[in-house]
């Protein structure tokens, strides 16, 4: 879709929040989940590989093929973007990973150039329409997360052309649309949770809440660089004073963010049950998957983990052992949404959940949307910061959603953007001001 800036400045003050359905589902609750299948690993493993196999992207939509044209890397300072154009003249636009550090460093993503390099000349004039079998899988050692985080923004851009060429919104191309609204979990305010006195640092969750309007709200425990050790803020301290704070009717969760042992998890997992939070995340270092899977067994409270794996392989193990009972893939870190829909496929198979980890600021929240929209196995709340698009440079990515909806919380829901591709426009003038990198 072609626009200008006059376009562009009208369309963010046009459009109301529509009413649609909101998403039902609730967190898995583990084997033998929702299906008839044996118990047996080896089985497990056969069912999980099978649904691993089946193609994601609806081919079935495009009746002639659409070939990939033109693969750009467009950079401004610490931030990038990809730009695809297809033959017919289609295009599509991604921003890239905005980095550990919004306000510059970049860090993961511009500094990646042969890995885009690389992928730009394997998709050079391919049919677009064959997405599952360009998207690598878990074959040899590639991957990794800042392989991943160039593959997905380049897969983004592509459906968002794909999308832009049918007129449909990039739900629609990876499944059908289950969750056109989805209702969110407020998951911000980490340095604050960890480093100030719950006094303090709840009170400015309590602003973010005037914003999200969410009816859920992620805390955060634990003393970085140990285990089992209480944060600035105190771990139960916190966890006693949010409950009292945000009253029974509130929807809490906790993420350990690795910091706690077997032990410890097991330990914390029990203060979570006993003030009624209802998920315990991220507890054992990462890569401590036995240790994952004996915190699960030591508790109740549902368990949440992936966001930082890079393999389908990984989530393969998890969910063949009935290690965790929601699946967090990050749709960067994991390499897109083929991927991603990949491991709700398998999580689906045993009764599981999916609520993706996203990526903070950059358009972190737009991909997360658009893939819940086509995912029947959702989680009730999907993690959300709030609706800064702050790219790596610091900067705000101005956008407006195609359909002239505003970008608004709906009583701590979100609508999914209805408009072709990613459902959304970038103000071309924050576009011109990324060049195209040239020099490989």
């Amino acid at each position: 879709m072609k626009t200008n800036r006059r376009h562009f400045i009208s369309s963010a003050v046009a459009g109301t929040l529509g009413a649609a359905a909101l998403p039902g589902t609730t967190y898995g609750s583990g084997l033998p989940g929702s299906g008839s299948l044996p118990l047996d690993l080896k089985s497990r493993y056969a069912s999980l590989d099978e649904a691993v196999q089946r193609p994601v992207f609806r081919k079935e939509l495009f009746s002639s093929p659409v070939i990939l044209e033109t693969l750009e890397l467009l950079r401004d300072r610490e931030n990038f973007m990809v730009r695809v154009r297809s033959k017919d003249g289609a295009e599509g636009i991604a921003v890239g990973h905005t980095g550990l550090n919004p306000k510059g460093g970049g860090g993961q993503s511009v500094r990646n150039w042969p890995v885009s390099k690389l992928l730009f000349d394997q998709f050079q004039g391919k049919d677009a329409r064959e997405l599952d079998s360009l998207i690598p899988g878990d074959n040899g050692k590639g991957g990794g997360i800042p392989f991943n985080i160039a593959l997905a923004t380049l897969e983004f851009a592509i459906l968002d052309m794909m999308g832009n060429t049918i007129k449909k919104p990039v739900g629609e191309l990876i499944g059908k649309i289950h969750n056109p609204m989805v209702t969110v979990y407020q998951g911000s305010r980490m340095p604050e949770l960890l480093s100030l006195p719950p006094e303090q640092s709840l009170e400015i969750v309590k602003k973010d809440l005037e914003e999200t309007k969410a009816k859920a709200i992620k805390m955060r425990v634990g003393l970085p660089g140990a285990l089992d050790k209480d944060s600035k803020a105190g771990n139960e301290k916190l966890i006693r004073m949010a409950r009292k704070t945000f009253g029974d009717q509130m929807v809490l969760g906790c993420d350990g963010n690795n910091k706690f042992s077997v032990e410890g998890g097991i330990r914390m997992g029990k203060v979570l049950e006993d003030y009624n939070y209802v998920w315990w995340e991220e507890m054992v270092p990462f890569g401590w998957y036995d240790e994952l899977k004996m915190v699960k067994n030591g508790l109740k409270i549902p368990i949440f983990t992936g966001e930082s794996e890079a393999h389908i392989s990984t989530f393969r193990w998890l969910i063949a052992n009935d290690a965790c009972d929601v699946v967090q893939p990050d749709q960067l870190y994991f390499g897109g949404m083929i991927r991603s829909m990949k491991v709700a496929r398998m999580a689906e198979i045993f009764g599981k959940t999916i609520v993706p980890h996203i990526t903070q600021y950059g358009l972190g929240y737009i991909y997360m949307l658009h893939f819940i929209s086509a995912c029947p196995n959702a989680g009730k709340y999907q993690e959300f910061d709030t609706f800064s698009t702050r790219d790596a440079n610091g900067n705000q990515i101005p956008i407006v959603y195609k359909s002239g909806d505003p970008m608004v919380s709906y009583d701590g829901v979100l609508k999914v953007p209805t408009g072709s591709g990613l459902g959304i426009v970038i103000d071309p003038d924050y576009i011109k001001k990324h060049k195209v990198v040239n020099d490989w």
